[in-house]
């Protein structure tokens, strides 16, 4: 338009661009799957170094804290002993948010973890099973002992129902006669016509069970596996009264000799139908101190404020304890 270029040269460069681009097409279009490649590339050496890194967790969990567990294992008659236990978060060193001097649990002895939310009562828990990396003390575990870790939250795969009671075990190590009565003692029983199902009426169990009812397909893997030391945390928040007194009576009459260690939100942990105590002794959990004492001796925890009532009962609001 300006007198600058011809209609000659304009249309032969416009050729030339054109051959230029078709030619660099191949570029062009495989650019996002070599942008797509590099990312990849970074993932697959990210995941290769952390795999090094976790050979050695002492080390990796020192990066972002104190990691000094001793784990180590006793006759399994003493049960399980947690001896100058401090448990820290990640990142800070400067103060322990939880200590415990020393906790002895024998064989057979059902202990309830109390306090607050958030008074370190889970972190406990997965420190003894190793699920808790930050902190420092020895954890003696009773040797030769099964130990099973019951939460609160339930996930489901989409396997058979007799395949989702055995677990972590493969359901060739157990008799379909087996699992269908620890099916029918947990209270599940109408399911055990669909034992080897991996759904009903089209839906998968994760979508058929409620709530209770996963807690109670739990159970049924507690009294099939029968574990000489048992982990709750939580692990009937979803069952009723009645519920959570047959969960605890199952377990009581199936394995007499199981050492219990149960976290609940409860006032008062559930009592069997005859009025008798199904845990002898809780931990309480106060000021950052996890001290261990017999259920009928339960204390007040420090800081907490006492209202008498008429009834000579004293409730201690804020930490939920009836004392």
């Amino acid at each position: 338009m300006s007198g600058s270029i011809g209609l000659k040269s304009y249309i032969t460069g416009s050729e030339l661009v054109s051959s230029l681009i078709a030619q660099c097409s191949w570029f062009i279009n495989v650019m996002p799957a070599i942008a797509t490649l590099r990312a990849n590339a970074r993932r697959v050496t990210g995941l290769a170094q952390a795999i090094e890194q976790v050979q050695r967790p002492r080390d990796f969990y020192e990066q972002t804290g104190k990691s000094d567990f001793r784990y180590s294992g006793q006759n399994s008659a003493f049960g399980l002993t947690i001896r100058e236990l401090e448990l820290f978060h990640e990142g800070d060193v400067a103060k322990p948010f939880i200590k415990a001097t020393d906790l002895r649990f024998r064989r057979g002895e059902w202990t309830c973890l109390m306090g607050p939310s958030g008074s370190g009562k889970t972190s406990l828990m997965k420190a003894v099973n190793g699920l808790w990396p930050h902190g420092a003390g020895d954890i003696v575990l009773p040797e030769g002992t099964r130990i099973f870790y019951a939460t609160q939250e339930v996930k489901l795969p989409r396997l058979s129902l007799k395949r989702l009671i055995c677990l972590p075990d493969t359901d060739e190590l157990h008799t379909d006669a087996r699992v269908a009565s620890a099916l029918h003692k947990a209270g599940l029983g109408e399911f055990i016509e669909f034992l080897n199902s991996k759904h009903r009426d089209g839906k998968a169990w994760e979508d058929v069970l409620s709530g209770g009812q996963k807690q109670k397909l739990v159970l049924a893997r507690i009294l099939l596996q029968a574990p000489g030391l048992l982990f709750l945390d939580e692990a009937t928040s979803a069952l009723d009264p009645a519920a959570k007194v047959a969960f605890h009576q199952a377990i009581k009459e199936a394995s007499p000799h199981t050492t219990i260690l149960s976290v609940m939100h409860e006032p008062q942990p559930p009592r069997a139908a005859d009025g008798k105590e199904f845990y002898d002794s809780i931990v309480l959990f106060a000021d950052g101190v996890a001290t261990k004492m017999p259920l009928s001796k339960r204390a007040k925890p420090a800081g907490l404020k006492v209202v008498v009532e008429k009834k000579t009962s004293m409730d201690a609001s804020g930490g939920g304890f009836t004392i």
